[in-house]
């Protein structure tokens, strides 16, 4: 409240947001400036002193009787006065250019003088409590307003029966829709003649008078019409009406006077017309009403009269867009409404009463409007349409719709059965079935898209296609019959009710929000087509088929799902996924072979037959309740999920077709912990076994490993699929236990030891990575020394290149190994440095490089699998030489060499997975000898020499440690190896006679070597170490030639044998060539 009394001439401006309330006499004259938002309050005219008032915002006159300032701007000013029948009043100060609104509250107004030139551009808007009077004349205002309050006009004349008011509002604009009261002075003789006229034209009535002009909101009959004295103007007139060309009464009509805005909204009158119909007739005697398309969107196409009586209602307007509209939200009637022709628009909630039909001809179209109504029976023919347009059709009895439901809305059906023939993408809508009312669908999308609440029956009857409509209910039936097909594809998450499909039906759900929660009673074929992993919670039973469809999992748990047969199609139908709850009691005959089976509650159980194809896998925890045909994969619990070993079980019979059963087993002894599969009938057919160690580093088993159990007569084959190993041991599958070998149980047992060949792979990869590259003096240069033809001098210096190729043979310690491996060598190398210290020795330094591959197969002969090995490296290295006499080539040398090796390996085990793995380390060696010319014959040109030699080489490459595929850990043994060499070799030296003066000379020799190594190469299979054996001790004889070919090129070649215990050998051929710088 501003309790300061405002002087000056300065302006006064209440703000956006500001709430003023005057409360002292003023002497302002700069003016009121009230902004949007703003509010100013005066009780008394002085508040407001003598400025101008610029009002875009709100003022609040209470209680003053007069106004007069100028008055501007497009604001609300609120009038209200403490008494009622004390008036208002602007001056004529106040000008007319005031555009906003005059709200009259609980206050007297006259449209008159200076208030008719205030309200020139403004709006009067008669509020509750408001009284306006009109003055004789035209009274020129911007928008007439009734919003509760009453408005008089009291000089109405009648001249001959024409009745006219002699005051009158001319305005932009009328506005009715919020009611209130007109009186009048009617005169009590007017007698208006309704000849002629149609039932639509009667609820239009007869213009009486008028009283106002402006295009008009609203029909004004939300007005009430009294006389001037404030008494209804109520007298009822009843007259039959007839359709046109018809003889008895269709309908009884009331009429009465009453206020409308005219057939084109165009202002406001008193008119004389039926108010009230009580249809009489029914069928083709129903009460017909027509529209033209030319009074389309006037009030000469809508009856607004009160529809009461149990006739019926008949539309027959021309099809060509004629649109008749009911209006009327008291309708009562109860009889049908008959759409023959044209279009009909429900203006009005209830508009169609208590109509017990709603019938829509060929061609006929009627729109709700956003209204809701109810019929009893709905019948619609081919080529009708009902649009909903966002209202609401109750369907109390059921009927039929042959043709289109469009638009967004709500269909709700409360009983009866509602037959849809049609497809209606158009409709958009939510559809409620209640309790005792069914919709009989011919085509899938015969609700639309929209969701379906269900709670009564959903019949499916011979429909095919989609259904992509959200399902929500707790108690309804969804029903497939008479061969329909129906994929589900919404979301019926919310849908707890029941899915019952017929003999010949099929039922497809892609994921479980497709089911949602409901129950299926499945007599025909129920397909779960998926992708991912679907956890089924839904209980599923009946005497059907069920079908898992599509590379994903469906999960069952509990005893939810029974059918009289279930195929795996794809993917994969997952009974259980934990075994916390996997208690399986058994109960074994002592006579018969056959056992009983009591799982613990909460055990997943499918009670069903189940046939596995061969792109299907059945698994799990749990327990089928039916016989199994397996043709694909049986996949028992760890081996399945990885999580607890547990029991899988068939209670019934069991017959392979070429299919297989997965189990994961701890390979080891007797007790090995393992997955079982417990059959309690009969076993037939052949199938694959396949067995996964996990991390079992293998042991003896007595007994053995019991995988599977057959209660009934076990006449069906198992066999193993691929390979069973663990650490060194290799299992095998049998049928029988060792004391009771006629049980018919199946067992994993590894009853000698069984060594598997991988073993012999590894170890021939390292005994190829250690041995490859181990070289001797004579393999890398030969022994010919030649002349510089300038300075008389003996070099050496040189580029060499070396190739070996070698096969060997060799067996595991315990002779069920065995091994033949092929290697490759090429090393190229040449002297970087070469010197004498007192003209008679000779030093030289090289450097050198290798590549070198092998190539190995081992076998076992106990069990014929075989593995192969492979090795691939490369080598760098240097080496160092010393001749006591360089000249001679005689006496005393001492040849060293250090390398480095890397080396990628691979061991291919028969049906395992290949094992990839990297050696790498360094090998070193010093060899020393003696030369011995031993003879001469000068006759032939040649000389004759021994040598004496000795090496020693230690061995460096070591194999990464490594773990298999099947857990089972891998490392060398032997790494670190000493190899000895003690040999004498013999050789001449010396040319043919033709080839004297050519710098051509040969060396042939023989030599005898005795080797010995420190270490057995071997492999440890977890605890188990397999060795190489016969290397200890082994005998070689090696024959070749060494020869200069010319004063530039060195050729050298030999072959070499040796030969060990247990069968050792090793085969080799050398080949070098040395370039002379």
């Amino acid at each position: 409240m501003l309790n300061v009394s405002l002087e000056g001439g300065g302006a006064a401006i209440v703000n956006n947001g500001a709430n003023v309330s005057l409360s002292q006499t003023s002497g302002l004259t700069g003016g009121w400036q009230v902004d949007q938002g703003g509010s100013l309050t005066a009780t008394t005219s002085d508040q407001l002193g003598t400025t101008d008032m610029l009002l875009n915002g709100t003022l609040n006159l209470n209680d003053i009787a007069l106004f007069d300032h100028v008055l501007t701007g497009n604001g609300t000013l609120n009038v209200a006065k403490n008494n009622a029948s004390t008036a208002f009043d602007f001056g004529t100060a106040v000008g007319g250019a005031f555009s906003g609104i005059v709200n009259l509250q609980n206050t007297t107004f006259d449209i008159d003088g200076a208030n008719t030139s205030a309200l020139t551009n403004a709006s009067l808007k008669l509020s509750s409590g408001s009284f306006a009077s009109v003055a004789d004349g035209v009274q020129n205002i911007g928008t007439l307003a009734l919003n509760g309050g009453i408005l008089l006009f009291n000089n109405l004349i009648d001249n001959s029966g024409i009745i006219t008011s002699v005051g009158t509002v001319a305005a932009n604009s009328i506005n009715t829709t919020g009611g209130g009261t007109v009186q009048v002075n009617l005169p009590t003789n007017v007698v208006p003649s309704l000849d002629g006229l149609s039932v639509m034209e009667l609820d239009e009535g007869e213009i009486i008078v008028t009283l106002a002009t402006g295009a008009a909101t609203g029909t004004g009959h939300e007005l009430t019409l009294m006389d001037q004295n404030g008494s209804p103007i109520n007298a009822i007139f009843y007259q039959n009406i007839s359709n046109p060309g018809g003889s008895s009464a269709a309908a009884i009509g009331s009429f009465n006077y009453g206020m409308t805005t005219g057939n084109g909204y165009d202002g406001l009158y008193v008119n004389y017309g039926l108010t009230a119909l009580e249809l009489l007739s029914s069928g083709n005697d129903a009460l017909v009403l027509t529209a033209t398309l030319a009074n389309n969107g006037t009030q000469a196409n809508d009856l607004s009269s009160q529809v009461s009586g149990s006739g019926d209602l008949a539309f027959v307007s021309a099809n060509d867009g004629s649109t008749a509209s009911l209006s009327n939200s008291t309708n009562s009637y109860t009889g049908a409404t008959w759409v023959r022709s044209g279009h009909l628009r429900l203006d009005a909630d209830s508009a169609l009463g208590q109509t017990s039909l709603l019938a829509m001809s060929t061609a006929t179209q009627v729109d709700l409007n956003g209204t809701e109504q109810t019929v009893g029976e709905l019948a619609t023919e081919t080529g009708s349409t009902l649009d909903f347009n966002s209202g609401k059709l109750t369907v109390t009895g059921g009927g039929q719709v042959d043709g289109a439901l469009s638009g967004g809305g709500e269909l709700a059906l409360t009983g009866g059965v509602l037959s849809i023939t049609q497809g209606n993408n158009g409709f958009t809508g939510s559809t409620d079935i209640a309790s005792g009312a069914t919709a009989h669908l011919y085509q899938v999308q015969g609700l639309g898209n929209g969701t379906i609440n269900n709670n009564g029956i959903l019949n499916l009857d011979n429909t095919r296609g989609i259904l992509s409509n959200a399902l929500t209910g707790s108690s309804g039936i969804v029903q497939l019959a008479n061969n329909a097909n129906i994929q589900l594809s919404g979301n019926n998450s919310g849908y707890s009710g029941l899915f019952s499909s017929d003999a010949g039906t099929v039922l497809t759900a892609n994921s479980a929000q497709n089911l949602g929660d409901s129950r299926i009673a499945n007599s025909g074929e129920l397909i779960l087509d998926t992708a991912s992993v679907w956890d089924l919670t839904n209980s599923i039973s009946g005497s059907g088929t069920l079908v898992k469809r599509g590379s994903g999992t469906v999960k069952i748990e509990g005893s939810v799902v029974s059918a009289s047969l279930t195929t795996i199609e794809d993917g994969l139908l997952q009974l259980g996924s934990a075994a916390a709850t996997s208690t399986v009691t058994l109960e074994e005959a002592p006579l018969a072979r056959s056992l009983s089976v009591t799982l613990a509650s909460g055990i997943a159980n499918l009670a069903s037959n189940v046939l596995i194809t061969a792109t299907g896998s059945l698994g799990g925890y749990g327990k089928v309740t039916g016989n199994v045909e397996n043709n694909g994969n049986l996949m028992m619990p760890n081996a399945l999920t990885g999580g607890d070993f547990g029991t899988f079980t068939i209670d019934g019979n069991y017959t392979g077709n070429n299919g297989t059963v997965v189990f994961n087993t701890i390979l080891a002894g007797d007790s090995s912990t393992t997955d079982r599969l417990l059959i309690t009938g009969n076993t037939a057919g052949e199938s694959f076994v396949t067995v996964n160690n996990i991390g079992g580093n293998g042991a003896h088993t007595a007994e053995g490993i019991k995988i599977i159990d057959v209660g009934g007569d076990s006449a069906g084959q198992f066999t193993l699929n691929g390979r069973a190993v663990a650490g060194a041991y290799e299992y095998f599958l049998y049928q029988g236990g060792v004391s009771s070998p006629t049980d018919g149980d199946w067992y994993l047992r590894s009853e000698v030891e069984e060594r598997r060949p991988e073993a012999a792979s590894y170890t021939a990869n390292l005994a190829a990575a250690n041995s490859m590259f181990v070289s001797r003096l004579a393999d890398r240069a030969g022994e010919t020394l030649y002349t510089d033809v300038f300075t008389g001098e003996q070099k050496t210096t040189s580029l060499w290149l070396r190739n070996e190729g070698s096969h060997n043979r060799s067996r595991d310690d315990s002779g069920e190994l065995k091994t033949q491996d092929n290697r490759y060598v090429m090393q190229l190398g040449g002297d970087v440095a070469q010197w004498s210290h007192n003209a008679q020795d000779l030093w030289r330094v090289g450097v050198m490089a290798g590549y070198a591959n092998s190539s190995s197969s081992s076998v076992a002969q106990g069990t014929g699998y075989r593995s192969t090995g492979s090795v691939d490296g490369y080598s760098v290295g240097m080496y160092g030489t010393w001749f006591a006499d360089g000249q001679e080539n005689t006496g005393a040398y001492v040849d060293s060499w250090l390398q480095y090796s890397w080396f990628n390996n691979q061991v291919n085990g028969q049906d395992l997975a290949a094992e990839k793995y990297d050696s790498k380390g360094f090998t070193a060696s010093i060899e020393s000898g003696y030369t011995f010319k031993v003879g001469e014959n000068t006759m032939k040109n040649a000389t004759y020499f021994i040598q004496p030699k000795a090496q020693v080489t230690w061995m460096g490459v070591k194999a990464d440690d490594h773990k298999e595929a099947n857990g089972t850990h891998i490392s060398g043994e032997g790494d670190g190896n000493i190899q000895t060499r003690l040999g004498v070799k013999a050789f001449m030296s010396g040319y043919s006679e033709q080839d004297k003066g050519k710098d051509r000379v040969f060396q042939p020799f023989v030599e005898t070597n005795w080797i010995h190594n420190t270490k057995d190469f071997g492999t440890t299979l977890d605890n188990v170490t397999v060795k190489q054996d016969g290397a200890a001790n082994i005998a070689e004889l090696k024959v070749g030639v060494e020869g200069q070919l010319n004063k530039k090129v060195n050729l050298w070649g030999n072959v070499g044998q040796q030969l060990g215990d247990k069968g050792y050998s090793d085969t080799a051929v050398v080949l070098g060539v040395k370039y002379n710088f």
